[in-house]
């Protein structure tokens, strides 16, 4: 039940965008989700209470969201209304979370592997409400360079009396991968959109120098497991091997991986013809990497590490599906969820 403070402050927030956001989903099934997170759930120990592990979750989701550090994101809750309205923290309910509590809390979300797992729980909710096809369909799989937030390995730093030293990067799984003329340090997000609106299926994050036309299967495989077989997979030529089309003819999957030609071995005209076609699909991967670089910040990753890169893709993989849900609603009245109520 909502205190006196957030029952007042509702009505001064509720047209905002924040409050637009948490009308999208039924939140205590996302809650059910989360349980488990903190050991004293288990053992009911002494102890100071942990914050709600909901709580917590909307707070993350509203750094990705307005393009947040934690240290931000700490002073927007104690001075942002909408933001204490969407969370349920408060003034006079304790202390707010600070930044280190934050960055702990999405470390066990991390630890738990909970960034995929919430990502399909909010496309099955998009699916139910008639926001996202439910169902078989195309998927749509590509890769994007996300840079690493540590300086490369083997720098030079020269120290106050001048003595220069070769130091290793902080980020030990980060690797160099050279695209084009321009080479990069860092990892390679890999997503997996659907082929009629380009929602976020599924991401994965491997380090950059890693080929991308081995990962392919895994990928596939991902999307099987957690229910989502597609009806064929559209790729670009980075994908084109023979292992991966034996893949998919297993799988029974249609291949839409573009034709790519070799020395003596030019692209078939028919191919060609094929490849422009896919290509006009393609520009939905395209597109979502575009908004989660632009729109939620993941040109660079925030934090060091393969598996925290993967869930910092993952929460922005949430931000493009619950965007593009909002502009599917722009245009008619919002029907609060079950749930969504803030607590």
């Amino acid at each position: 039940m909502d205190s006196f403070f957030l029952m007042g402050a509702k009505p001064l927030v509720q047209d905002s965008p924040t409050m637009k956001l948490h009308e999208l989903l039924d939140w205590a099934e996302i809650a059910h989700k989360l349980k488990g997170l903190y050991k004293r759930e288990a053992t009911h120990g002494a102890g100071p209470e942990p914050y709600t592990p909901l709580s917590m979750f909307k707070l993350m989701l509203l750094g990705q969201w307005h393009g947040l550090s934690d240290t931000q994101l700490e002073h927007a809750l104690k001075v942002r209304l909408d933001f204490m309205v969407f969370t349920g923290f408060e003034p006079g309910d304790g202390s707010f979370p600070d930044a280190t509590t934050i960055c702990r809390f999405r470390n066990r979300l991390v630890t738990a592997k909970l960034d995929q797992v919430l990502l399909r729980r909010v496309n099955v909710q998009l699916e139910g409400r008639g926001l996202k096809v439910a169902g078989s369909r195309g998927a749509i799989i590509d890769a994007t360079i996300i840079e690493s937030a540590a300086r490369p390995n083997q720098h030079v730093e020269v120290d106050d009396d001048g003595q220069a030293d070769v130091v290793d990067s902080a980020d030990d799984e980060a690797r160099w991968v050279k695209k084009g003329k321009d080479a990069f340090f860092g990892y390679r997000g890999y997503s997996a959109v659907d082929t009629e609106d380009g929602y976020v299926e599924h991401v994965q994050v491997h380090p950059a120098n890693e080929a991308e036309v081995n990962k392919l299967p895994a990928i596939v495989d991902a999307l099987i497991e957690q229910g989502m077989q597609p009806e064929g997979v559209l790729a670009d030529k980075g994908y084109a091997s023979a292992a991966n089309r034996e893949y998919l003819k297993g799988k029974k999957i249609g291949d839409l991986i573009q034709f790519k030609g070799s020395r003596g071995h030019p692209v078939h005209p028919l191919q060609t013809q094929m490849n422009r076609a896919i290509a006009t699909l393609r520009y939905k991967v395209e597109q979502g990497f575009g908004t989660m670089k632009r729109r939620f910040h993941l040109s660079r990753a925030r934090y060091f590490g393969a598996a925290k890169t993967q869930a910092q893709m993952a929460w922005a993989a949430l931000g493009v599906n619950l965007l593009k849900a909002m502009r599917k609603l722009q245009s008619g009245r919002l029907q609060p969820c079950p749930g969504s109520s803030p607590s």
